[in-house]
């Protein structure tokens, strides 16, 4: 089975690592995270770790997806790929969770971790809660996307989803909640990442790479909701009390 890549270019598309389709089975992968771990808990304790500390448990779930991968490629040679995402197959539901752990290669992997290290790291400022709810929405809304207008005989994989979350997520922030930090925050995203808005439609070169848009415009539709639901108070006592607490 072949798999195809393209890495996009501009400012963003160096930290994006494209959707990977499988034909035949299609194979579609994402740059993404799914479901969160219930190690993202939005309780007391998680809530009001230090930043950190936040950082620290943020990258045991990453190491996670590593795992995965690993156990990927020496157990069963990608065979787990094929529990990704398929498009109006009812009988396959569980790609909506499995998708976003797996990975088409190393390459995917790297390019989806740095990504979720840079953009996760940013909404960690804030508290475990924020990044929770846009990594669960965002994975859900890409999978749903994916599932009810992706191509048929296809397979999506990938972080991405949750990738694009984080991105839609922090771009709401600035839009709604208008603070200081949050418009300092949307303004970087935009300047390093601005350029993978460009594989949220299904142009002739992401068709052409195999990039699965449908993850990526789904990811990013989830986490500005998120944004706009929960309306993020970053003011500068706020933020002040959750890096020091």
């Amino acid at each position: 089975m072949k798999i195809a890549r393209l890495v996009l270019k501009g400012s963003a598309g160096d930290f994006f690592t494209p959707a990977i389709v499988r034909n035949g089975s299609t194979l579609f992968k994402s740059t993404g995270l799914s479901e969160v771990p219930e190690v993202m808990s939005s309780s007391t304790t998680f809530q009001n770790s230090s930043y950190t500390q936040r950082l620290l448990d943020y990258s045991w779930i990453i190491a996670f997806l590593w795992v995965m991968e690993l156990i990927d490629w020496l157990v069963f040679s990608g065979g787990l790929d094929k529990y990704g995402v398929r498009p109006r197959v009812w009988s396959h539901p569980q790609g909506l969770l499995f998708s976003p752990f797996l990975h088409g290669g190393w390459g995917h992997l790297i390019g989806n971790s740095i990504s979720l290290l840079v953009l996760g790291a940013a909404i960690l400022i804030k508290g475990w809660r924020d990044l929770a709810a846009a990594s669960v929405v965002s994975a859900l809304a890409a999978g749903l996307l994916i599932f009810f207008i992706g191509k048929s005989g296809t397979i999506h994989i990938g972080a991405s989803s949750v990738v694009f979350g984080y991105f839609g997520f922090l771009i709401g922030a600035g839009y709604y909640q208008r603070s200081p930090l949050s418009i300092i925050l949307a303004v970087l995203v935009i300047i390093f990442y601005g350029g993978a808005v460009f594989s949220m439609f299904p142009t002739a070169i992401v068709r052409a790479g195999n990039i699965s848009w449908e993850a990526h415009l789904g990811g990013a539709i989830g986490g500005f909701l998120v944004a706009r639901h929960q309306r993020m108070g970053w003011s500068p006592k706020s933020v002040s009390n959750s890096l020091h607490s």
